[in-house]
């Protein structure tokens, strides 16, 4: 059965779940009329997955979505994006091998032709790596310019459990960039949203095995998912409203923020 395939092959770090990763439901999310709305920054590089429900630190100071900024949690609620037939949304999370979100070149904008650093804008120049999966055709894993060493970043995901044989290097792209360089080790941007008191959606995204109606909970500080443990004394709290099932049916909770 399906549920079976995703439990082997998929592992959520939420305990509520019983298949795929966690999922939300948006009931009344303030955000979706507020704008409060906010995905300009790079997840840590430390972050791996960040499954829907989850809450993370929009850490605009350090130019990182993570989980020690100062500030409030903010949800993390991305498009659902799903590219086979009968894939069903507990299939999705921001997972880092699949998201590229930089620019395609082992320099970064701001290197003269000697591959050394220069702000002078008229000297600048950038070389695209051509080659997304971190290897050239030769088996090199970078390029050296005046003894100076670039690495080719690896830009291509591993096969996964649908499609197990596919080119790592579909095509080659060539031409000048002239972004900045995200931050090293980051490669996904997540959407996320600003919550309010009275704010309601469904979910799953809890690291609980048993909920209740009235039950508290909170995001934790080590990976952002909510739970019963510090609830009480918390500044951002969740309620158990309602305790039924997720689209797919898999059991879920409505929470309703009421602090």
């Amino acid at each position: 059965m399906l549920s079976d395939f995703l439990k082997k092959n998929i592992k959520s770090q939420a305990s509520y779940v019983e298949y795929g990763y966690g999922q939300v439901e948006p009931n009344h999310l303030s955000a979706q009329r507020t704008a409060q709305i906010y995905a300009q920054l790079p997840a840590d590089s430390k972050i791996d997955v960040l499954e829907q429900g989850q809450f993370v630190k929009y850490d605009y100071a350090s130019g990182l979505v993570n989980f020690t900024g100062k500030g409030e949690w903010m949800l993390v609620y991305n498009e659902t994006k799903l590219y086979r037939e009968n894939q069903i949304d507990c299939e999705f999370a921001m997972r880092k091998d699949d998201y590229q979100a930089r620019i395609y070149s082992p320099f970064g904008y701001g290197v003269d032709k000697d591959g050394n650093p220069t702000a002078n804008g008229d000297e600048a120049f950038d070389r695209q790596s051509r080659y997304y999966n971190g290897v050239d055709s030769d088996g090199n894993t970078s390029t050296t310019i005046n003894e100076k060493k670039f690495n080719y970043d690896d830009v291509t995901a591993g096969p996964d459990m649908y499609e197990l044989h596919y080119n790592e290097d579909p095509f080659h792209i060539v031409g000048p960039y002239k972004e900045k360089k995200m931050p090293e080790g980051t490669t996904m941007v997540p959407r996320v949203f600003k919550t309010n008191v009275g704010d309601i959606y469904t979910t799953n995204t809890v690291n609980e095995t048993t909920l209740a109606v009235g039950d508290i909970l909170t995001p934790q500080a080590k990976d952002g998912i909510l739970a019963k443990a510090g609830a009480e004394g918390a500044d951002m709290q969740w309620q158990v409203v309602k305790v039924y099932t997720m689209p797919d049916h898999q059991k879920g909770v409505k929470v309703m923020r009421i602090k």
